[in-house]
């Protein structure tokens, strides 16, 4: 159940990111076939991502439990598992971010349109 939750927390940050990549005026990602195309140019650094929390997430789980148990709060290692899942690949996503080979910048991938002239 932890693993299932913390993947679940992983993704949905995931999801998240593609739909504010999508719904961003700074390129021109559209509809089901935006998602698409930023599922392919973010696929090296989804699996890069989710290698390194699949490595770590046991032990992030259990050790934000141990903790909490310590300090007296009965949360339970499931709701740690989904919260480290969505915390694990947020901060993975910005430490990759600096990496040059993985950081994938939409905005050159799709650029936005030129914009209309708006009169005076």
């Amino acid at each position: 159940m932890q693993s299932a939750l913390f993947a679940l927390g992983w993704l949905i940050f995931v999801i998240g990111q593609a739909h504010n990549s999508v719904a961003s005026t700074a390129n021109t990602l559209k509809g089901w076939p935006g998602y698409v195309t930023w599922l392919r140019a973010q696929f090296a650094n989804l699996i890069t991502r989710a290698f390194f929390s699949a490595i770590f997430g046991g032990y992030i789980v259990q050790t934000v439990s141990a903790k909490l148990i310590s300090a007296g709060l009965s949360l339970h290692a499931v709701a740690v598992a989904g919260l480290a899942g969505y915390a694990a690949n947020a901060l993975l996503y910005q430490l990759f971010g600096m990496v040059p080979w993985l950081r994938v910048e939409v905005s050159e991938l799709a650029p936005p349109q030129n914009p209309t002239s708006k009169g005076p």
